[in-house]
């Protein structure tokens, strides 16, 4: 919804650019909402905003070539009146880095921990890189409605470390949404007409109530389950080794939770499995694809591959095209694997050609047709 300038005490209009996954469209409507309450108000394009927020991802090296190159075109495009907000996964590694040093132009810098700030340093009311990340309602203010679903962070950030990751070191360590927080909300959307909800984090199912170490993920699952008017529960995105045979049961034996389920594997090596630090090996996702899929006759499965990892050979990949085989994912997302600054993979040689890689996702994805089509 627009607003119009003459009804807000701010006077100034926003506009975000949202780049990334889901948590990054949450994290965004988060910030679009503390800043309508502060009184700003949504311009329908960057040229009739005042302040200008780029959400960005650091995920891949080529996210952060989007955004260098966006703001390379906005400073060359537009008046110096406007000012830039740079938040999000980029935004945490140039801080990390020095900001200063980036030779990027930009007024604000926001990690993923401090978007709850935005609005107030923007409106005058905090100095700019105080921490104001709240544990309460605020952590999920975002939730986003649209068409019936509903999408709920109940987690932030990631401990696994996986060794291509930068993630741990942008959006930091877990930290889950109180249990009580997670089900008024859900709740209150249900109350209001929706009917599917999407919880949100890097590994859903290490969900641990920070009240209550005993309800975890499952507990979660329950509970919200009860909720009168509810018809659907999805998740994104789950991590293998923390599949355990509690979840898989819970699954396949209630009507309201989604079985689609989105289950990275990576690579179908355990060589390079280990070097990425996954905590499984090829038979155990076998094994857990097995489990889910004789669970219920429904169960659908994507899955994330990365390609080219260092000392990755065509024999490593050749794994994973013949783990493409066994499991006959419903869907998947490639990669070609890019370092990433602060991750243990980043001190070891990028061995692997870009031209190997390019040609390696090719075949990931030629498989994944024929598997589809066949």
């Amino acid at each position: 919804m627009t607003l119009l300038r003459e009804n807000n005490r701010n006077s100034k209009g926003f506009f975000i650019k949202t780049y990334g996954c889901q948590m990054n469209l949450h994290d965004s409507n988060s910030i679009e909402s503390s800043l309508l309450k502060k009184g700003f108000y949504k311009a329908d394009s960057i040229k009739n905003a005042d302040i200008i927020i780029f959400n960005t991802c650091s995920v891949r090296d080529n996210a952060d070539h989007k955004i260098v190159s966006e703001l390379g075109r906005f400073k060359k495009n537009h008046d110096n009146d406007k000012k830039i907000v740079l938040a999000g996964c980029f935004a945490k590694q140039i801080k990390l880095k020095n900001k200063k040093e980036s030779g990027l132009s930009f007024d604000y810098c926001f990690g993923p921990d401090e978007i709850t700030s935005i609005s107030d340093i923007l409106a005058g009311e905090m100095d700019e890189g105080l921490d104001k990340m709240d544990e309460s309602a605020d952590f999920i203010t975002g939730a986003m409605s649209e068409n019936g679903l509903v999408t709920v962070k109940i987690i932030e950030g990631c401990s696994n470390y996986c060794s291509y990751c930068i993630v741990p070191y942008v959006r930091g360590e877990e930290k889950s949404v109180p249990l009580n927080i997670i089900h008024d909300a859900v709740k209150k959307h249900v109350l209001n007409g929706d009917r599917e909800i999407l919880f949100l984090g890097q590994n859903v199912n290490s969900y641990i109530s920070p009240d209550d170490d005993k309800k975890r993920f499952c507990y979660l699952l329950k509970l919200i389950s009860k909720i009168e008017g509810l018809d659907k529960i999805r998740f994104l995105t789950s991590h293998p080794k923390d599949f355990n045979d509690e979840l898989i049961e819970l699954i396949c034996s209630s009507d309201k939770i989604s079985k689609d389920i989105h289950l990275p594997v990576q690579s179908g090596s355990d060589k390079i499995l280990s070097a990425m630090n996954r905590g499984y090996t090829r038979r155990d996702y076998l094994k857990l694809v097995e489990k889910l899929k004789s669970g219920h006759t429904d169960i659908s499965i994507s899955s994330d591959i990365i390609v080219g990892f260092p000392g990755e050979t065509d024999e490593d990949f050749k794994m994973t095209l013949s783990l493409m085989d066994e499991v006959k994912f419903d869907f998947i997302f490639g990669f070609k694997y890019s370092p990433r600054p602060f991750t243990k993979a980043f001190e070891i040689e990028d061995d692997v050609l870009i031209s190997v890689k390019k040609e390696r996702l090719e075949r990931v994805f030629e498989k994944q047709k024929k598997i589809k089509n066949g």
